[in-house]
């Protein structure tokens, strides 16, 4: 991609591909206007201003198809330069034949994200709001759209330069003090230097925990229905889908694989996922599915276990789970109520009873999943949040160096020493806004998004 002219025009179809109501055409770059020009029945194209006309192939006289087009000159553009939208008839065919005109009349096909990437690159967004535009292309939940929406606002932005400002400041005193080390001119107190390090790191480390949530809030969170065989897995799954998804059956070990399916509520994503029984057998087949359940809890954000009320051994099996994965969040569903009518549908920390097979108490269920996922990992309505494990990488590696400029500030070293470890955290952020980003980095996050973006 490196050897690829980043300054020349492109043209791609911007709208998915079937059929439709209109298809948009883009066109990008300090060609745009005359290539755009050549290919209609139009002498100018006024700036932002919607012109109706036609697309004419002037060597066959052919006229492709009526279209509106609109001029958006540079900067005051999408990509910051120059821009042409060509709206055009959807569809399998007017679309791709206005491109190959405009191929034929000069422009060449965008790469994937390249509209998004020359946006970057003049200086319309930096990274983060580039990666968000394909966070909100691809949201899967209200949840995530509003989160990519937060994002592409420059929010999350302004908190990593309001990071890369508060260090950049210590480090500019400390070089300061470098300066006129001959003069003995002392402008930071240690304390006051360890306080703010401390300071810094905390707010690191929180914006780096957040990506849990952040994750939760794009792809949706990770559910896997756990439990001993014939606890009401698979029929818990069923119920929350509102179809019969997983096959049901009294005969224990059934469920042999695991089933992922999605539901949304209250904006949030819930990936479930039905598993085998855990227990121990000799049935190969059987271990393979247990050993399978297993794996999904090491990638799980909340967890559903299942306890069949019936079964006392179940309430056996439910006190070492809990023990074993307390560092998840989990809800124990009591199930099979509708045998008990006099248990309570909520007991406490946690609990909860239902029917999978009458539907009850599955309201209450979806409502607490969706407040232990807020209570757990700050999931909410204004949630900021970080949602590439590079964002997660970089805050990390900048807390680690103010970590060494703490233990250089103990060790007694010169400030040349803590000034190098705090300008190395003020480029890990840097790599996550895009300031001093590489390339190979910017190849692999825009080689990702769709052609037109």
């Amino acid at each position: 991609m490196s050897i690829i002219d980043h300054y020349d025009t492109i043209a791609a179809i911007s709208t998915p591909p079937g059929v439709g109501g209109i298809a948009v055409i883009r066109l990008s770059g300090k060609e745009a206007y005359s290539i755009a020009l050549r290919g209609i029945i139009l002498n100018r194209l006024d700036v932002r201003y919607a012109h109706f006309t036609k697309v004419l192939d002037a060597e066959t006289q052919e006229i492709i198809d009526d279209v509106v087009v609109t001029y958006f000159k540079s900067p005051a553009s999408y990509t910051g330069d120059d821009t042409i939208e060509i709206s055009c008839h959807g569809g399998y065919a007017a679309a791709p034949a206005i491109l190959e005109l405009y191929y034929k009349l000069g422009a060449r096909p965008a790469l994937p994200g390249e509209f998004t990437r020359r946006a970057f690159m003049n200086g319309k967004m930096d990274l983060i709001q580039a990666e968000a535009v394909a966070d909100l292309i691809h949201a899967v939940s209200e949840s995530g759209k509003k989160l990519a929406t937060r994002t592409l606002s420059g929010k999350l932005s302004q908190k990593v330069k309001k990071l890369r400002t508060e260090l950049t400041d210590i480090a500019s005193i400390l070089e300061l003090e470098l300066d006129f080390s001959e003069q003995e001119i002392t402008t930071f107190d240690k304390k006051e230097l360890l306080i703010k390090i401390n300071e810094a790191r905390n707010n690191i480390f929180t914006l780096s925990e957040s990506y849990s949530g952040g994750k939760i809030l794009r792809e949706g969170a990770l559910v896997p229905i756990v439990g001993r065989p014939n606890a009401g897995k698979s029929s818990l799954l069923n119920a929350l889908l509102e179809e019969e998804r997983a096959i049901i059956s009294h005969i224990p070990g059934t469920t042999r694989d695991t089933i992922e399916e999605s539901f949304v509520h209250n904006g949030v994503v819930f990936r479930l996922v039905d598993t085998a029984g855990l227990r121990d057998t000799d049935d190969a087949i059987e271990k393979i599915g247990t050993e399978k359940a297993k794996q999904t809890l090491t990638d799980a954000d909340l967890v559903l276990l299942v306890v069949d009320l019936e079964n006392i051994s179940d309430l056996t099996f439910e006190k070492d789970f809990l023990k074993t994965y307390s560092h998840l969040p989990i809800i124990v569903v009591y199930n099979k109520v509708d045998l008990f009518p006099n248990i309570p549908f909520i007991d406490t920390d946690h609990h909860l009873s239902v029917s999978a097979l009458n539907h009850t108490g599955l309201d209450i269920l979806t409502d607490l999943m969706v407040n232990l996922l807020k209570k757990h990992y700050g999931v909410g309505g204004d949630t900021i949040a970080i949602t590439k494990q590079r964002h997660k990488n970089a805050l990390n590696n900048a807390g680690n160096a103010l970590l060494r400029t703490k233990e250089a500030l103990a060790s007694g070293l010169s400030n040349e020493f803590l000034a190098l470890d705090i300008r190395e955290a003020i480029s890990a952020l840097d790599e996550i806004t895009g300031h001093t980003t590489s390339e190979d980095v910017l190849n692999n996050i825009f080689d990702h998004f769709c052609v037109g973006k």
